[in-house]
């Protein structure tokens, strides 16, 4: 038998790139990194030089590192993370272009301070939207933890139930020993909780994936109807722990 620790490691969801440039937008824009600094993070090593497109006053394509210092002088305070899903538009400020693009997308990311959000484009690209006042109260992480850790305690007997190292040896060992320590994805500003409770949350993100594609070990319409329930449940609490950790905190 092979030991658990001398197999592959597991891979786990990636962090996406609004994650990133929610997170290290924030840092530059309240002064905890440079410009640059945050430019880079979000690129990462693979990808094209990132370029936002359509921002207020500029007529031509800029690169993300300008683009973060015009935001700061247009009011931008911070930049706050939004991950959706079809049906479930939540915290998306309008017009009905940029929330139907996010939709879409799956992804988008709002400028706190000032009415501005952005999409991901093409690789590498940003388009940028005027949109309506955000008037949405953010979840804080300890919120955004609690709720997560609520919703995987009402779903441990279902999850227990898929039986899953029999359809998927990958998601068992990400159950059952989690991942290898990795470098984490966010700026080193921000706070430990929220580092903590992405890595929570890209490790059930990966599980997740896998469970959402096979029906498991569910043998009838209502036990399939249930898991289905108990899985939307779990994605919905995980987008909104990954928002919370990248995102900056509520005000007050």
């Amino acid at each position: 038998m092979v030991d658990s620790s001398e197999t592959e490691e597991v891979v786990v969801h990636e962090l996406p790139g609004a994650g990133r440039l929610a997170a290290w937008g924030t840092a530059a824009l309240t002064g905890a990194c440079s410009l640059d600094e945050a430019a880079d993070a979000v690129t990462g090593p693979h990808d094209a030089a990132h370029r936002v497109l359509g921002l207020p006053g500029e007529g031509t394509p800029v690169t993300l590192a300008y683009a973060l210092g015009r935001l700061r002088f247009l009011g931008a305070a911070a930049l706050r993370l939004v991950l959706t899903r079809p049906g479930d538009p939540s915290g998306l400020p309008g017009p009905k272009a940029f929330t139907e693009g996010a939709v879409a997308g799956g992804a988008a990311v709002v400028a706190v301070g000032a009415e501005i959000g952005l999409l991901p484009a093409a690789r590498g690209d940003w388009q940028t939207y005027v949109v309506e006042p955000d008037r949405r109260t953010p979840l804080s992480i300890h919120d955004a933890e609690r709720a997560l850790g609520a919703v995987v305690r009402d779903a441990a007997e279902v999850l227990a139930a898929l039986d899953v190292a029999r359809w998927d040896p990958a998601a068992a060992d990400v159950i059952s020993r989690g991942t290898r320590a990795a470098s984490s994805p966010l700026p080193p500003s921000a706070p430990p909780a929220a580092h903590a409770l992405l890595a929570r949350s890209l490790r059930l993100a990966s599980v997740l994936e896998v469970a959402q594609a096979s029906e498991g070990a569910a043998v009838s319409g209502t036990a399939m109807t249930a898991r289905r329930q108990v899985l939307r449940d779990l994605d919905t609490a995980v987008r909104r722990a990954v928002e919370a950790a990248c995102s900056p905190p509520p005000p007050g």
